[in-house]
């Protein structure tokens, strides 16, 4: 039944994928996080981070959480990787930021956020408005804006494109979130190479490779979430029975 759902979904996909209009755009975004630590991608800057009583970073807050490829998913949240929590509370004057800088130059089009945390959105920490920007000639800038967009309150991935362009740094200004006056909070950002070519089959290659690692990641969330129900059914204790059973 599984296997049938996901075929439905993959032709439902290719069909919408072939009968868009963006067709006419040569451009599609690659599937490489570039700035994945695993792909050599580092946190160059930042701008806060929550610390402890003793003003030391807390690890399963800290802003490398970002580019470790854990995910916060349902349920399940790795044991070491909460998100990113920063000490302060955006505002449009003073936004709480982070440099990502790749292994080299490469031309970008899509910038990739997971607002899901450990926290649950209803406490309203989750990054709402972010704004990207990028950078060639160094750390310091200049920097250019690529977008400003909101992100919906859901824990799911979010994408953002733009026309393609060179960077080296990726500045994500956080000006506001969804009402905490606490803290803002994000749990993963991704960037991707912009592909530029005028073969309409690589490009709807690429786009399923991309739904595929989406489709799988949501099946392997589904897999744990069932382990974990089944391991607590067998682990739960019967619950006493009552006084006037246990006389009869």
């Amino acid at each position: 039944m599984t296997v049938r759902v996901s075929v439905l979904i993959a032709a439902i996909c290719l069909g919408t994928l072939i009968g868009a209009p963006s067709w006419s755009a040569p451009t599609v975004a690659g599937t490489t996080n570039l700035v994945a630590a695993e792909n050599g991608g580092r946190i160059a800057r930042f701008s806060s981070q929550t610390v402890d009583e003793n003003g030391q970073p807390i690890a399963v807050w800290s802003v490398t959480n970002l580019i470790d490829g854990k995910y916060v998913i349902g349920s399940h949240t790795p044991a070491d990787s909460y998100g990113w929590r920063s000490r302060a509370v955006p505002s449009p004057e003073a936004p709480e930021w982070v440099i990502f800088e790749l292994p080299e130059r490469r031309l970008i089009s899509r910038v990739v956020v997971d607002p899901t945390t450990d926290d649950p959105e209803f406490l309203g920490r989750w990054a709402k408005n972010i704004r990207v920007s990028i950078a060639t000639e160094g750390i310091d800038g200049p920097y250019k804006v690529v977008g400003s967009y909101v992100v919906v309150r859901r824990g799911i991935k979010q994408s953002f494109d733009f026309p393609p362009v060179e960077a080296k740094w990726v500045r994500l200004d956080i000006t506001a979130n969804w009402g905490s006056d606490f803290a803002v909070e994000l749990g993963e950002v991704e960037v991707y190479e912009a592909i530029v070519g005028d073969d309409m089959l690589d490009q709807l290659i690429q786009r399923l490779s991309n739904l595929l690692d989406d489709l799988k990641r949501y099946r392997d969330a589904q897999r744990y979430q069932q382990h974990q129900e089944s391991t607590e059914a067998v682990t739960t204790r019967p619950e006493p029975a009552a006084e006037d059973d246990a006389e009869q």
